[in-house]
């Protein structure tokens, strides 16, 4: 005899049909979520959203259906599935009880439909394994844990977080800085401070102080802009949020390209001297070199430090210790964002006006580009995550990284920001595609409810085949 759950049905619809489907087989129905999507995903994917600690893929019913254009969805039904999946329907119509003891019972994994064609099953499970690996019943595995990726092999040269101040470069050593991101709307200001703190802002249970780099440094100063960033470094203890005006490059440098600051670098009063400076090649200037220290060491900060709350609140050491997080470097693709793990980055730089075509060369591969007199192939991501369009604009940058001893990059268009994230916060991505390689291995709850971002797996970036045609090119093509 068949439960009173199992009786009831939950009817929707989708792809121009009525769909009944078993009410125990459905976990909650949730409001259409806004879904990040998935390059190359399988047909009738939607993308993937977060719900509750979990990467839900957001797959069309309609389009399971046959339907080339299924209409806007309003609803999504979560099924209890391992993974879970969502079913994006046009409506939910009802929730009522089966009726007839002769009638045959709906399963987990069969549909009910009632369309044109009169009334017929629809194999759901089938339809899912056809189309997304990890709903093969075979390959299920147990529960993947979340655990932090193996560093990819970093260089030897130093790092640095380049950014702008009064037109002039400055940076910072890449493995102080926390995040960056834009400057929050709800920044404090607290009365009678000094002209050098803007205010505080909560992020994630701290509040941080807002310095102003112009006025620490002795810079002119002048009111907060829509395109001035924050840049978060973590200096002992201490987490202070730094006030630029834009970010510029991710630098990469050896060590003999640094050397001793002239005296007349340092203007301001206080202790936040410019200690060094970096020689950019090919005479291309000059990169001030700030050291995290001296910033606190500072009189005016320390005591802005003391002045803006107690030490808990501003120090770094909470329950999760810097171990526990990791970072990446957030990308733009159209209207979309994906993660990459900073570890695997080598540096950013500027997409040069031309870049010297390969012949024979595939279409996603833009060219060459010398960078420091190493030719570098420059791979088109938009091309190859299928965004539509072409980009412009000077924000446009080539993320360089090696992978297994090929140094490559990759244009993309923009670079938006440094994200810090909690190991809390870190999710399997669900497997959605049905070949060998991973390109999203990960993903990442960001601040806002529901927001996800897709964090690729460096190693598969580049396939093998593709690794080697692209190592093939580089050796028989000319420094441009």
């Amino acid at each position: 005899m068949a439960s009173d759950d199992t009786r009831q049905r939950l009817t929707v619809r989708a792809g121009g049909a009525r769909v009944a489907m078993a009410a125990a087989g459905v976990a909650e129905v949730i409001r259409t979520p806004r879904v990040t999507r998935v390059p190359h995903g399988p047909p009738g994917l939607l993308g993937v959203t977060h719900l509750r600690g979990l990467v839900l893929p957001v797959v069309s019913l309609g389009a399971l259906l046959g339907d080339d254009h299924p209409a806007d969805s309003t609803r999504v039904v979560v099924l209890r599935r391992d993974p879970p999946i969502g079913l994006a329907v046009d409506t939910i119509e009802t929730l009522t009880a089966s009726e007839g003891d002769g009638q045959v019972e709906l399963q987990h994994g069969r549909l009910m439909l009632d369309d044109a064609s009169g009334a017929r099953w629809f194999d759901l499970d089938a339809a899912l394994q056809d189309r997304f690996a990890a709903f093969r019943a075979a390959r299920r595995a147990p529960e993947r844990e979340v655990a932090a990726r193996p560093a990819v092999a970093a260089a030897p040269d130093l790092a640095f977080l380049g950014f702008v101040l009064a037109g002039q470069d400055y940076a910072l050593p890449l493995d102080a800085v926390a995040e960056v991101m834009a400057v929050p709307k709800a920044v404090v200001a607290l009365p009678r401070t000094e002209a050098v703190l803007i205010g505080v802002f909560e992020l994630r249970a701290e509040v941080l102080p807002v310095v102003s780099l112009r006025a620490l440094l002795g810079l002119a100063e002048r009111a907060v802009q829509a395109d001035d960033r924050i840049v978060v470094v973590h200096i002992g203890d201490h987490r202070l949020a730094l006030l630029v005006d834009r970010i510029s490059v991710i630098l990469r440098a050896s060590r003999d390209a640094v050397g001793p600051a002239p005296t007349l670098f340092n203007r301001a009063g206080g202790e936040a001297r410019i200690d060094s400076v970096l020689r950019l090649p090919d005479g291309r200037g000059l990169v001030s070199i700030l050291v995290p220290e001296r910033v606190i060491a500072d009189d005016r900060v320390s005591r802005l430090l003391a002045e803006t709350g107690d030490q808990k609140d501003m120090a770094m050491a909470s329950t999760t210790s810097a171990a526990a997080r990791e970072r990446f470097l957030v990308i733009r693709l159209g209207d979309e964002t994906y993660g990459l793990p900073i570890a695997a980055v080598d540096e950013v730089v500027r997409l040069p006006e031309t870049l010297t075509r390969l012949p024979k060369a595939p279409a996603y591969i833009q060219g060459v580009m010398n960078l420091r007199g190493k030719v570098i192939p420059v791979i088109d991501q938009r091309q190859r995550f299928s965004v539509s369009g072409e980009a412009t604009g000077e924000a446009r940058r080539v993320v360089v990284v090696t992978l297994d001893g090929l140094q490559a990059g990759f244009a993309v268009d923009a670079v938006s920001r440094i994200l810090e994230v909690e190991a809390e916060d870190l999710m399997p991505a669900p497997e959605l595609s049905n070949d060998g390689d991973r390109l999203f291995d990960r993903a990442a709850k960001v601040e806002r409810e529901g927001d996800v971002i897709l964090l690729i797996d460096p190693r598969a970036l580049l396939a093998r085949a593709e690794a080697d045609l692209l190592r093939d090119l580089t050796a028989r093509s000319p420094a441009s």
